[in-house]
């Protein structure tokens, strides 16, 4: 007579293995999204004749070692706290084989091997221009100076009460 009568290793080796099964699936997760991690954009930006040249990066130094892929760049110029509007648009002139830039681009100069899908204006004293990528702002001063700032201090730009600490390094 043969019946079956599981032992009680083999019922914990079988736990065991659910468990690693089940687990499994929130491994790769958890791996897959470690993996998808988003760069953290910086901006740092000076003042180049008539213009502003910008460094984007996607660490401390700027330019960044090996250079930088943003996919494109596009530009808002804001007039106050609720108006803005596109006025620079760039991206590579083939998206298949984008590649790096160094990561110094000069407002409304495509980077080379891109293009213009909307040119822009002259920049304009007084006004906040959002860089996209990194949703950070650059202001050129209507003394000449350039700034740097994140979205927080937007209503401090626009108010005349910035305080030098809040600007981006």
């Amino acid at each position: 007579m043969s019946s079956f009568s599981p032992r009680t290793g083999d019922l914990m080796q079988a736990k065991n293995t659910y468990i690693a099964i089940s687990l499994l699936p929130t491994c790769c997760l958890a791996l897959s999204l470690a993996s998808c991690q988003s760069f953290s954009w910086h901006l740092a930006a000076i003042k180049k004749g008539d213009t502003v040249e910008l460094c984007l990066s996607n660490g401390d130094v700027c330019p960044q070692p090996g250079g930088v892929s943003p996919g494109s760049i596009s530009v808002y110029r804001w007039d106050n706290m609720h108006d803005n509007e596109l006025v620079w648009d760039a991206e590579p002139e083939n998206a298949i084989t984008e590649g790096n830039i160094s990561g110094m681009v000069t407002y409304g100069v495509p980077p080379k091997d891109w293009i213009n899908k909307l040119a822009p204006p002259a920049l304009v004293c007084g006004k906040a221009y959002l860089v996209n990528p990194g949703a950070h702002y650059f202001a050129l001063k209507c003394d000449g100076t350039v700034i740097v700032f994140d979205d927080p201090h937007l209503e401090e730009f626009f108010s005349g009460k910035m305080h030098p600490q809040n600007r981006t390094k």
